[in-house]
């Protein structure tokens, strides 16, 4: 008697195991004709690897029909219809009538029993939201409904969308569209499982499987009291936990997405005694990073030749625009991140989409070169992030160092050491500008607006100058060669400049060099006098004064500014 029961037991489970592999995919309820109703058809599919025969299964609720001795091959479709000569007349397909009654048109719930009695199909349409509904075209508008999965839960009118497909003809003026006996047209629900294991009596198979990272493994149980059980808390040294509950009984599936390589062990709770476990190895197949995240200070260490530490190395750098572009048949820009450190990004011929913008936040992507000491990337793309950012105030220096390239820099109360330098000629040219103590090699490019105009204020005037320091150092150490690139025109900055509507006073002092005191031939009184260091520091400030006192100042050239009434003017005094 034991015996028998077990017997009876294991062929339940196998027949439940088949029987509940049957789905109705797709429902043509309310076809364009005139109220026959003999173009409805109802389709079912075999989502199992092995045929099943229908013989003895039967319609409970919906129409009426005893199933014959058929037959749906493995993953295969049976097409059932209110009248089979007009479903071969119209669509051209073979189907299996139903002996009696049509779909309501309004939904109504149909099931379906097998031989035993055991319900296999058991599902509620609706015309209403979430449901396809009139508006879609399922009222007599020639649009079928169907399911978006097999497995998916019939019972959701979101699993169910009207066909996409035009099968090319119309009924009653109406345009039809369907895929009786065929795959269904609309996309298809939730993620689909790379992998699918199916669940036996005592067995996972396939037990063991192995996947690649961001794959989906889905675990169909037709039948029968199970779980997936790959907690942390059942095997602590799975790198995450999965599973889907108590065990509960079939038909269900589970899908889990594994993102953590490494391996997985799961079982089923209900027959893990039996051996029931299984196995997920998890592969991560992401291709490296051809171009990791750097910072730019990482990227701008050189060693002690001036030689950049980074070269050939690829990367990707983040930060803000600074100045133009500098040429004008790919890139050639700076940028500079929030602590002042810079880079050149350059492009020979490629400007990957981009136009340079000063205030830009974008991404560079290359490799790290150098010309002629200067520390740059050689550009593979650009990438803009974000528009219209501040950038920072100048650093001020007093010499040009390599801890400072690619920096943005301003030099103060400097001169043009020799304006004929101005020539606007050639791809660009160099002019000195000199604070009397240093001199700095300023680069104006052409392609600056300043290329063209003529040298800024008074060939003698005092100015603060505003760049982006670049070397062009030819031979090894790369220790020389700075130049402070400016940006436009105004990068140069009058300082001690005549006031507006003033005139230029003419200054003489006497003596200059000085030990002590100084005076300015010519002017016995000064509204106001500003002495200014060699870093444009004040040092002294005197108003109503005839005299200068230059006693308890350090020995250095200092600059000048006098202001008399609607005069001004400025002046270099040595202090000895």
């Amino acid at each position: 008697m034991k015996r028998c029961l077990i017997f009876l037991f294991i062929l339940f489970a196998l027949t439940e195991a088949i029987y509940s592999q049957i789905a109705i995919t797709e429902l043509s309820y309310n076809p364009p004709e005139s109220g026959t109703d003999s173009l409805e058809y109802i389709e079912l599919y075999n989502h199992t690897n092995a045929a099943v025969n229908l013989q003895g299964y039967r319609f409970t609720r919906g129409v009426d029909l005893i199933f014959p001795d058929v037959v749906i091959p493995a993953q295969g479709y049976l097409l059932l219809s209110g009248k089979a000569s007009a479903i071969q007349a119209i669509y051209g397909l073979p189907s299996l009538q139903w002996t009696s009654g049509a779909l309501n048109n309004g939904g109504e719930r149909i099931t379906i029993v097998n031989a035993q009695n055991a319900v296999i199909v058991d599902f509620t349409y609706a015309t209403t939201a979430p449901w396809p509904t009139s508006a879609d075209g399922t009222n007599g508008e020639g649009r079928s409904i169907e399911l978006c999965h097999p497995l998916a839960d019939a019972n959701n009118g979101a699993n169910w969308k009207v066909s996409e497909n035009d099968l090319g003809f119309q009924i009653n003026g109406k345009q039809v569209y369907g895929t009786p006996a065929a795959a269904n047209s609309i996309p298809p629900c939730g993620p689909e499982a790379d992998v699918t294991v199916t669940l036996g009596t005592n067995t996972f198979t396939p037990r063991d499987i192995t996947i690649n990272v961001g794959q989906t493994v889905r675990w169909n149980n037709p039948a029968g009291n199970h779980n997936i059980n790959g907690t942390q808390a059942t095997y602590p040294n799975n790198p995450v936990s999965f599973g889907n509950g108590a065990v509960a009984a079939g038909p269900w599936t589970y899908d889990f997405t594994f993102n953590v390589p490494g391996s997985y062990q799961y079982q089923s709770d209900a027959a893990v005694a039996s051996g029931m476990t299984g196995t997920v190895t998890v592969i991560d197949n992401t291709p490296p990073d051809l171009y990791p995240r750097r910072t730019i200070a990482q990227m701008r260490s050189v060693n002690a030749d001036g030689v950049a530490d980074s070269l050939d190395v690829k990367c990707t750098l983040r930060g803000i625009v600074y100045g133009i572009n500098y040429r004008t048949t790919g890139l050639q820009f700076t940028i500079i991140d929030g602590t002042g450190k810079g880079i050149g990004a350059f492009s020979s011929s490629s400007t990957f989409g981009y136009t340079v913008t000063e205030g830009d936040e974008v991404d560079i992507k290359g490799s790290i070169s150098q010309f002629n000491g200067l520390t740059q990337m050689t550009l593979d793309d650009v990438i803009k992030i974000s528009a219209g950012n501040p950038l920072l105030a100048p650093k001020v220096v007093t010499q040009f160092v390599e801890d400072d390239e690619s920096s943005f820099l301003m030099i103060q109360n400097v001169s043009f050491a020799d304006p004929s330098q101005w020539t606007g000629a050639g791809a660009g040219f160099n002019v000195i500008m000199t604070n009397g103590v240093s001199n700095f090699s300023v680069r104006i490019d052409n392609d600056t607006d300043a290329y063209s105009a003529t040298i800024p204020g008074s060939p003698s005037g005092i100015f603060n100058v505003t760049g982006i320091l670049g070397q062009f150092d030819n031979s090894l150490p790369y220790t020389e060669g700075y130049q402070l690139f400016i940006r436009y025109l105004t990068d140069f900055a009058a300082v001690l400049s005549t006031k507006d509507g003033s005139r230029t006073l003419t200054l003489l002092p006497v003596p200059n060099p000085v030990c002590d005191y100084v005076r300015m031939e010519g002017l016995d009184l000064m509204d106001e006098a500003v002495i200014f260091d060699s870093k444009g520091n004040i040092a002294a400030q005197f108003r109503n004064s005839s005299v200068l006192d230059f006693s308890g100042l350090t020995p250095g050239v200092y600059v000048v500014k006098i202001i008399h009434g609607i005069f001004s003017g400025t002046v270099r005094i040595v202090k000895i």
